[in-house]
């Protein structure tokens, strides 16, 4: 796993693509042809591609030099097939330039908007002067405000810790980051159009076990409200009104985010799903066990903060309700005065 080292900011309009791919080196060059075009300030723009090393489809790709005609510089990054998205993402986040915003792009969709690097500019321009911000691409295959394809303002990323968590081998690091953009409300839609190549989304690598995924994420949700209250800290300052009008919208969220935790898909449903999306067959890669073999770790090590932030939410709901009578009571006898 890669340590996370906080980055300076030399340009805050620059903008940094990130891909990562595998396999697929005719639709990276479409999507590449498709942010190349429809830009409006190439000279404001770099990509850092991750490339496994064993991926002799990409290397024949770069080896050909197909993209000295792109407008804006292309950096290969080569190394070991990583354990998980977010670690891939996590490293090529390190190398890559060090810019303001951090666009993080799938290799297998194009933009449909003319300019869209001057939008997402200006969606960023418009926030408070912290920056601290996680701005999302309407993706026409998910409920509006669903993330899937996001940027983020440098500040953000610095304030996290990452840019995609490093836990999951494929799906949920981008439902993670939603949840914590959404508890200190700091989620913006950026206007940007894309859509999957070929107009269909393609299967998922490395997708097993999704009933343990799908319960691990929901187990850590004391992990990203951690996150959420160290950017409210930041944000808030020694503003306690501030801070305490963050935090009631935070715990508003949370029980959002349980109510939707205790409506999940039965293991039935969720391997129904595994089934119809995934691109793998039996046998479980090196890469993808000692992904689970750190998830079960980490959910170990995480045990008492779950299970301490569980008595919390008892107590407080207790509490809420116990306020709830009081002025309910009060109410009753006010009304009962006054007759």
């Amino acid at each position: 796993m890669v340590d996370f080292i906080p980055k300076p900011i030399d340009d805050v309009d620059l903008i940094s693509v990130l891909i990562l791919t595998r396999g697929r080196p005719e639709k990276l060059v479409r999507a590449i042809k498709s942010l190349e075009s429809l830009a409006a300030n190439k000279d404001k723009i770099d990509l850092w591609i991750y490339v496994d090393d064993d991926d002799t489809l990409t290397h024949d790709l770069i080896d050909s030099g197909w993209d000295k005609d792109i407008g804006f510089p292309i950096h290969w990054h080569i190394s070991t097939r990583p354990v998980t998205h977010g670690e891939a993402f996590g490293e090529i986040w390190q190398k890559s330039s060090n810019a303001g915003i951090y666009f993080g792009f799938p290799d297998d969709h194009e933009l449909t908007t003319c300019g869209w690097d001057d939008v997402i500019r200006e969606t960023f321009r418009d926030l408070p002067d912290d920056r601290i911000a996680v701005g999302y691409l309407p993706d026409p295959f998910v409920p509006e405000g669903g993330i899937t394809v996001m940027a983020v303002t440098a500040q953000w990323v610095n304030q996290v810790g990452h840019f995609i968590v490093p836990h999951f081998p494929y799906w949920y690091g981008d439902k993670w980051l939603e949840q914590i953009a959404e508890m200190v409300d700091r989620k913006f839609r950026i206007p940007v159009g894309l859509y999957p190549l070929d107009g269909k989304k393609g299967k998922t690598l490395r997708m097993w076990d999704l009933p343990f995924w799908e319960r691990f994420f929901h187990l850590l949700l004391t992990e990203r409200a951690d996150t959420a209250r160290r950017i409210i800290e930041k944000l808030t300052d020694d503003n306690s009104l501030m801070r305490t009008q963050a935090i009631d919208l935070m715990h508003e969220n949370i029980e959002k985010f349980e109510k939707e935790a205790e409506d999940e898909q039965s293991r039935d449903q969720l391997l129904a799903i595994q089934l119809a999306f995934t691109a793998e067959g039996e046998d479980k890669s090196d890469s993808y066990l000692k992904a689970l073999r750190q998830a079960e770790e980490h959910l170990e090590a995480m045990r008492p903060r779950i299970i301490k932030m569980k008595t919390q939410r008892v107590l407080r709901y207790k509490v809420k309700v116990l306020a709830q009578s009081i002025v309910g009571h009060i109410q009753s006898v006010k009304e009962a005065t006054n007759r």
